[in-house]
């Protein structure tokens, strides 16, 4: 039994809203909050190697 042109382009607007929602998430600024409230070590020490000249 063949889609409908309805079934189908109800189908192909739903994998692309999935698409542009998986893909809209600011992850930099996802990470930027993360640092900047839970202030984790390893980014410390990171951005200590990073000033340092990575000579750790």
């Amino acid at each position: 039994m063949p889609m409908q042109l309805r079934e189908r382009l109800t189908w192909a607007l739903l994998i692309v809203v999935v698409d542009a929602a998986a893909f809209a998430v600011p992850l930099a600024a996802l990470l930027i909050a993360y640092v900047l409230l839970t202030r984790p070590a390893w980014f410390r020490e990171w951005v200590g190697r990073l000033y340092d000249g990575g000579a750790r």
